[in-house]
C-alpha cells in the first residue's frame, strides 16, 4: 500500500532539514575556531605560496581598521607591507559615539594620509573615517580581508576579541546574512613594539604641562612628529 501525502512530503523534506542542520552545525563550528583561534600573523610578514596564490592575493582589496589615535611607526611599518603585498589598501578609522577624543578622526585621517605621502610608501592606500560598523563597511567596498595591527596577542588579545566577536556575528545577526569576511592581526615589529598610542598622548600631555614640544622624533615619522606634538598637546590631560 502506497504512502499519503504526508508520507512524500516527509520524504522530500526531511534530506532538506537535515542539510540544513549539518551546514548551520559546520557553519558554528567554524565560526567559533576563527573566534577561539584568531589568526595571527607574527613577525616577519612573509608572503609565502606559490607565484600564482601570491597573484591571487595581489588582486585582493582589504580593510586596515583602528583608532590611530595617534598613528604612528608601527602602523606604517604594517601599511608599508599590505601596501607592497594588497592591490589596495583602505585604512578605517572608526567613529565611536560613546567616546572622547581629543584629536577628532578627521585629523588622524590627515595625519596618516601625510605619513602615508611623506614616509614613501608605495602601493594604493586610501583613508576613510567610518561611522557604524566596520565589517559593513568592509562588505560594502567588497574588501576580501580585514586587518588589525596589535603589539602581540598576549598584551592586545583581551581588549580585541569583542571587536573579533562582533566582526564574526554581525553580518549573520545584524545582516546583510553573509558569510563574515576573515580578520587577521598583525603583530608588530618587534623594535616598534614599544611604541603605544598611549605612549605617545602620555609625552604630549606631559610637554603640555611643562610648556614645551615633545619629542617624537622616534615613536613617528619625522615629517608629521610636529603636526601629531601640536594635535595631542592641546591639553594636559591623555584622551
Amino acid at each position: 500500500m502506497s504512502g499519503g501525502p504526508l508520507d512524500h512530503d516527509r520524504s522530500y523534506w526531511m534530506p532538506v532539514l537535515w542539510g540544513s542542520s549539518a551546514l548551520l552545525a559546520g557553519s558554528l563550528v567554524l565560526l567559533a575556531r576563527r573566534l577561539y583561534f584568531p589568526a595571527v600573523l607574527k613577525y616577519p610578514w612573509v608572503m609565502g605560496g606559490t607565484e600564482a596564490m601570491r597573484s591571487s592575493e595581489k588582486a585582493k582589496k582589504i580593510v586596515f581598521a583602528g583608532s590611530f589615535n595617534p598613528p604612528h611607526h608601527g602602523h606604517v611599518e604594517m601599511l608599508r607591507y599590505l601596501a607592497k603585498r594588497y592591490e589596495e589598501v583602505i585604512v578605517v578609522i572608526g567613529v565611536n559615539p560613546s567616546k572622547k577624543y581629543l584629536v577628532t578622526p578627521a585629523e588622524r585621517a590627515a595625519i596618516i594620509k601625510l605619513m602615508v605621502d611623506e614616509d614613501n610608501v608605495q602601493g594604493k592606500v586610501r583613508v576613510e573615517v567610518v561611522s557604524g560598523y566596520i565589517w559593513r563597511f568592509a562588505m560594502k567596498e567588497n574588501a576580501s580581508i580585514m586587518f588589525r595591527g596589535i603589539r602581540s596577542w598576549g598584551k592586545d588579545g583581551k581588549v580585541e576579541m569583542f571587536l573579533h566577536f562582533l566582526n564574526l556575528c554581525g553580518p549573520i545577526v545584524l545582516g546583510p546574512m553573509k558569510c563574515p569576511l576573515p580578520t587577521y592581526f598583525l603583530e608588530g615589529k618587534p623594535e616598534y613594539n614599544h611604541i603605544s598610542s598611549t605612549l605617545i598622548r602620555n609625552l604630549c600631555a606631559e610637554g603640555k604641562r611643562e610648556g614645551r614640544e615633545p619629542d617624537l622624533s622616534a615613536l613617528v615619522p619625522n615629517a608629521a612628529a610636529r603636526r601629531v606634538a601640536s594635535a595631542y598637546s592641546k591639553t594636559d590631560k591623555n584622551l
